[in-house]
């Protein structure tokens, strides 16, 4: 008979860092979404300042989140 030994702290840190990820990239996809609206309703509103911030806004949480889906593809690649 054959016992497995599972170590439940390697599992546990699977399970945050599985949850943490997954709720990071929603919200930073949810960013660029937001982001890219906002500035279109800013800019047709002749907002431009405005238009420009959710601009950047939109870019740097897209950067974010290509980041983190790289780092992901990266990760299961090597293990």
């Amino acid at each position: 008979m054959t016992v497995f030994a599972v170590d439940t702290g390697l599992l546990f840190q699977v399970v945050w860092v599985s949850l943490v990820t997954g709720v990071g990239i929603s919200v930073f996809f949810s960013l660029v979404i937001l982001g890219s609206a906002k500035a279109g309703d800013a800019r047709r509103a002749g907002r431009g300042g405005a238009a420009t911030a959710y601009f950047a806004l939109a870019l740097v949480a897209f950067a974010v989140f290509a980041l983190g889906v790289v780092l992901g593809v990266q990760t299961m690649i090597e293990k």
